[in-house]
C-alpha cells in the first residue's frame, strides 16, 4: 500500500511537466528499480516519429505519465526516462515480457545516442541469442552521470511492461535464480516423458503415449513462451510465434486424445466421447487451414483471439469430462479436473497480469510455468492412481478367479465324488454281470459239451450193463452148476464173473471221471494251481469237443492230429482254467472248419485240427491249428476284446477268446497269440512258463 501511494506521488509529480519527468536516480545496486510507472507516454504510428527528430526537437513532442493514461493494446509508443546513477556499479534495464511485436532502446546523453538495442518477437540475425532470452540490455551509465532512455515499443498486447534496472550483481543473480526454476521445470518434464515412453514401450499402454507426447508439447510451449526456446533454436522460437495457432492447435489436439483414451468415456459417458471426438477432429482440421487465414491477412487476429478461445475451449472440455467421469464412479478422475483447474488458475493470473490487473512479482511472471509443472505433476499422479486402480482390479478379478477356481474345484470334486459312486455302483453291476456272462459262457461251453460228454459216458454205461446183464446169467449158471455138483465147472464161471466184474468197475470209473470233468468246467471257483501233464489234458479235451460238435452234426468229420511231445513234464497250472482255455480254442477251430465245408460244399475238403506240444525257449508251447475260414486282418486286433464276436447271434459271446487271454496271461503269466491268412486257416499259440 505503501508502495503504491509513493508511486501514485511520484505520478502526480510527473504530471506537473510537460516535457519531462524528474530524474529516477538509482542510488541502491540491492534494489530492483521499476520503470514502467515512471515513463513518460508519447503515442505514434509506426514509423512516424524517429529518433533523431525526438533529440533534435525534444520540445515538439508532448510526453504525458504513463501511469496517468497507461497504454492500449495493439499500439505503438515512445517512452521516455532520466535516470541518474549515484552507485559504483554499472545497471542495465531488463524486460521480464515479450508483450510487444518490437522494441529499441536508445540510451542517450545531451542528444547524442550512447547505446542502441533491439528486441523483437521474432529474432532476426544476431548471435546474442542469451541476452535475447533474458531481455537485458547494458546501460552506459556511470557512477555520477544521467541519461535520457527512449523505448520505442511497436504492437503492444499488454497493458503492462514490467521494465527494470537492476545493478549487473543483482541481475546476474535473480538470472540465476530464474535458471535454477526452470532447469527444475524442464528436468522434471523430461523425466516424465522418458518414464512414460519406457512404460509405453514396455507395457504397449497408448495412454503413457499420448501423455508423452502432451508432455513435450506443453513444456515447449512455456520454454517457447518464456523466452527460454531461443537459446535452444532461433529458427523454432520464430516458428514458434509465426505459427501460434498451429502450436496451440497441436497441444489442444493432444491434450483431448490423450483425456480420450485416458477417461473412460466410451463406457460410462458415450455421448461426452462423441463430443470430443469431433473435437479433435476439429483440432485436425484446422491445422492445414491456418495457411488460409495468412492469406486472407487474419494471421494477428488468429494467433489472440482464436488461440484464447481455443485454449479456453479445451480446457473447459477438459474439466467437464472430467468431472462427469468423476461422478461415473472413475477415481483417478479427480486427478484430471484439479489439475485443469489448476492450469486454468494459473493462465487467468498471467493473463489478469497482462492486463495490469495483478502486480507484478516472481509468481504471476511464472504463473504458466508454475501451473503447467504442478498440472503435470497432478496428471502424472492420476496415471499411477489409475495404474493401482488396474492393479487392484485385476487383484479382484484374480480372487474372483480365485474364488471361482475353487468353487469350480469343488463342484469338480462332488462330481468326482458323485461319479465315482455311480462308477463303482456301475462296477459292480457291470462285474456281476460279467460274472453271470462268464457263467453264461461256461455253461455255453458246458452244453457243448453235454452232446459229446452224453456220447461218451454211453459206452461206459453200455459196457456196464451188458456185463451186468452177462454176470446176472453167469452168476445164474454158476448157481446151477454147484446145485448140480459139477465143481469143475464153477472156477471158470466164477474167473469170467471177475473178468466181468472188472470190466464193469473200469468202466464205471470211465464214466465218473467224465462226470467229474464235466462239474470241475461247470464249477465256479477257480481252482487251485497244480502240477498238470498238458498232454493228458490237451488229448482228453480234443475228444470232448470232437465229440460234442459232432453231437451237433452226425455227419461232421475231422482229421485230429495229435503231435504231443513225449519228453513233456507236467507244469503248474489250474486245469478247470487250461481246460475252458483249451476247449474255447477247439471248439473255434471245429466251427471254422465247419463254416468252410459249408461253403465249399466240396467233398475234397478235409477239416483238420492239429495238437501240437513241445517246450520252446524253456516255455511250454501248445500250438492249436486248423484249416478253417480263418481271421480277416482288419478284426484281428479286436479278437480278444469282451463281447466281440463273428457268430451269429445266439451262437456266441464274445467272452471266450478275452477270457481264454486272461487266463493264460494274468492267471498264469504266459503270453498267447494268433497267426491267421483269410481262407487258410489260423494257428493259436501258448506259452506257459515251466
Amino acid at each position: 500500500m505503501l508502495l503504491r501511494t509513493t508511486l501514485l506521488g511520484l505520478l502526480f509529480a510527473c504530471c506537473l511537466l510537460p516535457t519531462h519527468a524528474q530524474p529516477l536516480v538509482l542510488n541502491d545496486p540491492n534494489q530492483s528499480y521499476s520503470l514502467f510507472g515512471r515513463f513518460t507516454a508519447l503515442e505514434v504510428r509506426p514509423g512516424q516519429v524517429t529518433i533523431d527528430s525526438l533529440l533534435q526537437h525534444p520540445q515538439a513532442y508532448r510526453f504525458t505519465p504513463v501511469a496517468r493514461q497507461g497504454l492500449t493494446v495493439g499500439h505503438s509508443y515512445w517512452l521516455r526516462l532520466e535516470l541518474t546513477n549515484q552507485t559504483p556499479q554499472l545497471f542495465a534495464l531488463r524486460i521480464f515480457l515479450l508483450s510487444f511485436n518490437r522494441m529499441i532502446l536508445y540510451e542517450t546523453e545531451g542528444g547524442r545516442i550512447l547505446n542502441q538495442r533491439d528486441l523483437a518477437l521474432l529474432v532476426t540475425d544476431t548471435t546474442d541469442y542469451f541476452q535475447h532470452s533474458k531481455r537485458m540490455w547494458p546501460l552506459h551509465l556511470a557512477q555520477g552521470q544521467t541519461h535520457t532512455i527512449y523505448l520505442y515499443v511497436e504492437g503492444i498486447w499488454a497493458a503492462t511492461l514490467p521494465v527494470y534496472a537492476q545493478a549487473n550483481l543483482l541481475l546476474l543473480k535473480e538470472s540465476h535464480y530464474d535458471d535454477l526454476f526452470y532447469g527444475f521445470y524442464y528436468g522434471f518434464v523430461l523425466i516424465v516423458i522418458v518414464y512414460s515412453l519406457l512404460l509405453f514401450v514396455r507395457l504397449g499402454d497408448r495412454d503413457n503415449f499420448l501423455y508423452a507426447i502432451w508432455v513435450f508439447l506443453a513444456g515447449l510451449g512455456v520454454s517457447f513462451g518464456s523466452g527460454q526456446g531461443v537459446e535452444l533454436s532461433s529458427h523454432l522460437h520464430n516458428l514458434q510465434f509465426t505459427f501460434t495457432l498451429v502450436s496451440s492447435t497441436l497441444l489442444a489436439l493432444a491434450h483431448i486424445l490423450f483425456q480420450l483414451s485416458f477417461l473412460p468415456l466410451r463406457q460410462v459417458a458415450v455421448g461426452w466421447y462423441r463430443a470430443g471426438f469431433w473435437f479433435a477432429g476439429f483440432c485436425a482440421l484446422l491445422l492445414p487451414a491456418y495457411p488460409l487465414l495468412i492469406v486472407l491477412g487474419l494471421r494477428e487476429i488468429s494467433n489472440s483471439v482464436f488461440t484464447s478461445l481455443l485454449s479456453l475451449a479445451y480446457q473447459l472440455f477438459g474439466l467437464s469430462v472430467g468431472i462427469v467421469a468423476y461422478r461415473r464412479g472413475f477415481r483417478p478422475a479427480i486427478y484430471m479436473v484439479v489439475g485443469t483447474i489448476v492450469l486454468f488458475t494459473s493462465l487467468t493470473v498471467y493473463l489478469m497480469l497482462l492486463a495490469d490487473k495483478l502486480p507484478f512479482n516472481f509468481w504471476t511472471l511464472n504463473s504458466l510455468a508454475i501451473g503447467s509443472g504442478l498440472e503435470i505433476l497432478i496428471f502424472t499422479l492420476a496415471m499411477g492412481d489409475k495404474v493401482n486402480l488396474l492393479k487392484r482390479h485385476q487383484e479382484e478379478a484374480n480372487q474372483e478367479q480365485l474364488r471361482l477356481t475353487k468353487e469350480n474345484q469343488q463342484l469338480i470334486e462332488n462330481q468326482n465324488r458323485v461319479l465315482e459312486e455311480k462308477v463303482e455302483q456301475r462296477t459292480a453291476e457291470l462285474r456281476a454281470s460279467q460274472a453271470q456272462l462268464i457263467q453264461k459262457e461256461k455253461l455255453a461251453s458246458l452244453g457243448e459239451l453235454t452232446a459229446g460228454i452224453a456220447h461218451e459216458i454211453q459206452n461206459p454205461l453200455n459196457f456196464v450193463t451188458n456185463f451186468a446183464e452177462v454176470s446176472v446169467e453167469m452168476i445164474d449158471e454158476l448157481k446151477e452148476k454147484i446145485s448140480t455138483g459139477r465143481s469143475s465147472d464153477v472156477l471158470p464161471l466164477a474167473d469170467y464173473l471177475s473178468e466181468n466184474l472188472q470190466t464193469i468197475t473200469e468202466q464205471g470209473q470211465r464214466a465218473a471221471a467224465i462226470i467229474r470233468s464235466m462239474l470241475e468246467h461247470a464249477g465256479t471257483p477257480a481252482g487251485e494251481k497244480q502240477p498238470t501233464d498238458m498232454n493228458a489234458l490237451a488229448d482228453a479235451y480234443l475228444q470232448l469237443a470232437y465229440y460234442g460238435i459232432r453231437a451237433k452234426d452226425q455227419g461232421f468229420t475231422a482229421d485230429l492230429r495229435l503231435n504231443l511231445d513225449p519228453a513233456l513234464q507236467p507244469i503248474t497250472v489250474t486245469p478247470q482254467d487250461m481246460g475252458r482255455v483249451l476247449l474255447n480254442l477247439y471248439n473255434n477251430a471245429f466251427y471254422a472248419t465247419q463254416e468252410k465245408a459249408r461253403r465249399q460244399q466240396d467233398s475234397a475238403y478235409q477239416p483238420q485240427i492239429e495238437v501240437t506240444t513241445q517246450v520252446v525257449n524253456g516255455k511250454v508251447s501248445l500250438r492249436v491249428a486248423d484249416n478253417g475260414t480263418g481271421i480277416p486282418a482288419e478284426i484281428l486286433s479286436k479278437i480278444y476284446q469282451p463281447f466281440f464276436t463273428t457268430k451269429p447271434t445266439g451262437e456266441g459271446t464274445g467272452l471266450g477268446l478275452s477270457l481264454s487271454y486272461d487266463i493264460i496271461t494274468k492267471g498264469h503269466g504266459g503270453t498267447m497269440e494268433v497267426e491267421s491268412q483269410e481262407g487258410e486257416g489260423a494257428e493259436f499259440v501258448i506259452a506257459l512258463p515251466c
